[in-house]
């Protein structure tokens, strides 16, 4: 035997109503705008900025009008193309980073010729510390005579 709620129908299981609101309809210039926009290889947020709304509302407009968005990638934020991006204003510490991202870890003395283990650094020659180029790949002890920092400790001249 079947019971009938007394709650059958409240609730709308006759009639197919769309629960919430209607959807929302964008105007087809909009939507060409946001299409055109984003092909060019915009980001949904910087579409958004472009058309004066939230990227919300872009990624909506995509999903409903078919606009298939891209995979999540990370774009190339390597050197002037990053927002933090200093050119000749870089520190000192900067410098030495940019350099061993740009031509890697020293390995080698360009000096005394040394290899294998122990502390090898990128000794800058001019004082140009933005310029990549500008560094030459020394061992520590080699580095420390350039600098002139044994004789700022001893105040003897290296051997």
């Amino acid at each position: 035997m079947r019971f009938i709620s007394l709650f059958a129908g409240i609730g709308g299981l006759g009639g197919q109503m769309p629960k919430g609101s209607k959807p929302k309809v964008y105007p087809s210039d909009f939507v060409m705008d946001v299409a055109r926009l984003y092909a060019k290889g915009l980001t949904q947020h910087e579409v958004a900025a472009k058309l004066g709304t939230s990227q919300h509302v872009i990624w909506r407009a995509m999903l409903r009008h078919g606009i298939s968005a891209r995979p999540a990638i990370k774009r190339d934020q390597s050197g002037h193309k990053n927002s933090s991006w200093r050119g000749e204003a870089v520190s000192y510490s900067g410098a030495h980073l940019r350099v061993a991202a740009v031509r890697g870890k020293p390995a080698i003395c360009e000096e005394c010729g040394r290899s294998g283990p122990g502390q090898f650094d990128w000794a800058n020659l001019s004082g140009q510390f933005h310029d990549v180029n500008d560094y030459k790949r020394l061992c520590r002890s080699c580095h420390w005579k350039m600098d002139g920092k044994i004789r700022n400790i001893t105040g003897a001249m290296p051997r």
